[in-house]
């Protein structure tokens, strides 16, 4: 997919409140011409990993890793404050939970395939 594609759903998977739903809908859209032909399943599939890519945690991430709060912290140069303050009130930004869930392989070649 491109990485407008991808932009455009993980926006749209970040709103979405039930991950079928989601990947019903926007495996149905019309975002898809933007490459090779895919079976309705492979593509429900997809809309499904960008969900659950938009509703990583912090702590989903460093769970993942096997990692304590002090070593995630350390591995990726974060204050641990700032680790402890993302956990516990869930204001990291988006954007820095995927590029840690790239960081951690989590991705799972949904971008740019």
């Amino acid at each position: 997919m491109t990485d407008k594609t991808f932009y455009t759903l993980f926006g749209a998977a970040q709103k979405a409140k039930d991950r079928d739903a989601f990947a019903s809908d926007w495996a149905l859209s019309t975002i898809w011409d933007d490459g090779p032909e895919r079976s309705p399943e492979e593509l429900f599939e997809t809309c499904g990993r960008v969900w659950d890519l938009a509703h990583l945690t912090i702590r989903d991430i460093r769970e993942h890793l096997g990692l304590s709060q002090i070593a995630f912290a350390t591995r990726f140069c974060i204050p641990r404050r700032t680790v402890e303050g993302w956990e516990a009130r869930g204001t990291c930004p988006p954007y820095i939970v995927l590029l840690l869930a790239r960081a951690a392989g989590m991705t799972g070649g949904v971008e740019n395939e």
